[in-house]
């Protein structure tokens, strides 16, 4: 049995499909879906409906992305054009039970082995104490990096921090690759502290606000200048 935690999908869902492949996943992993399921590219539906359909193998938590979702779904907030296109699709094909699901997400997930939460932790405060808000959003704690507090003996998987790429320290494992931005989807083995990739077959956001910026990354994307 292993236990697998996967980063930043983003409604990548061909990367995703590949990268499950190379990983061989048995009936007796895990699988740990460590942020941002949707948002940010259109095949987020396909993402959502593969992991309602095997959620007892694959776990996933609530996370910003996801907590926009559910305000938009309710009407509560301004985000409603980024997951237009998924709402659309669920309600056309009356899949209810995806947004539910999405509902009955929790917040973490605490095993004997390891922590996995989509933001962070406020040193010094109860798990079971911090709000959702808190958990899902915040990054830094008095300036410096919540990471940089933290003694525990458990691993923390955590997520919401795409500058910091690949980053592994004070026994916390955060791993966004950027594969929506045409780098890599990563999986974290935590038995063997092995990492699999997954090429991303396209950039599908750039960030760049000039022409001039967009080009030059395609451009160094399609020379495999881009890793």
């Amino acid at each position: 049995m292993r236990n697998i935690f996967i980063w930043d999908i983003h409604g990548c869902y061909d990367e995703f499909m590949l990268l499950i492949k190379k990983l061989d996943i048995q009936s007796d992993d895990m699988v740990y879906l460590v942020w941002d399921l949707i948002n940010k590219w259109p095949k987020s539906y396909k993402v959502l409906k593969f992991v309602y359909k095997h959620q007892n193998q694959y776990k996933a938590i609530l996370w910003n992305n996801e907590v926009d979702f559910l305000w938009a779904i309710d009407g509560e907030n301004n985000y409603y054009w980024e997951f237009k296109k998924l709402i659309k699709k669920i309600k056309k094909k009356q899949k209810q039970e995806l947004i539910q699901y999405v509902r009955d997400l929790p917040a973490y997930i605490d095993t004997e082995n390891f922590l996995m939460i989509h933001g962070w932790l406020i040193p010094k405060k109860k798990l079971s104490k911090h709000s959702l808000a808190e958990i899902t959003n915040l990054r830094n704690y008095k300036w410096k990096p919540w990471h940089s507090y933290y003694s525990w003996d458990k691993k923390i998987i955590y997520g919401h921090w795409a500058v910091q790429w690949l980053h592994r320290t004070h026994n916390t494992v955060w791993l966004d690759s950027g594969c929506v931005y045409g780098k890599q989807l990563t999986a974290y083995i935590l038995e063997s502290d092995e990492l699999i990739q997954q090429k991303a077959l396209k950039p599908y956001v750039l960030i760049w606000k000039t022409k001039l910026g967009k080009a030059f990354y395609l451009i160094k994307w399609y020379l495999n200048l881009i890793k």
